[in-house]
């Protein structure tokens, strides 16, 4: 009978080890799939980043190419920023693109276009 019981035991522990270990096997898959789903979320943004990213170097380098394409051509570079205002702005370039380029704020090229504007009519 003794040995019956401690059979029983054994038996018993052996079950609650093995119920145990499925508890826990359970627990780091429920974690597991939980930073997957983490890593998969930030992945996506990374991959958003990138996208913004590419689409900012394409922008960079249209500017740096017009640019080239203005700085080629005779009198390009001028004695005044006003005069390069007005050859960037012939050129098609935006405001914001000549402020940045010449080291002005907007409203110094804004106004600039608009004294030779006002120049252009007078005369």
């Amino acid at each position: 009978m003794l040995k019956n019981l401690r059979t029983k035991k054994k038996k018993v522990k052996r079950e609650e080890a093995e119920r145990l270990l499925q508890l826990e096997l359970s627990e780091i898959e429920e974690l597991s799939s939980l930073l997957m789903s983490r890593i998969d979320e930030r992945v996506k943004k990374l991959q958003a980043i990138e996208k913004r990213l590419d689409e900012k170097i394409g922008l960079i380098e249209d500017y740096l190419n017009r640019i080239d394409a203005c700085a080629e051509k005779p009198g390009f570079y001028s004695e005044t920023p006003y005069e390069e205002v007005m050859v960037l702005a012939g050129k098609g370039l935006k405001i914001e693109e000549i402020a940045s380029l010449l080291d002005l704020s907007i409203n110094e090229v804004e106004l600039i276009i608009d004294m030779k504007g006002q120049e252009i009519f007078s005369r």
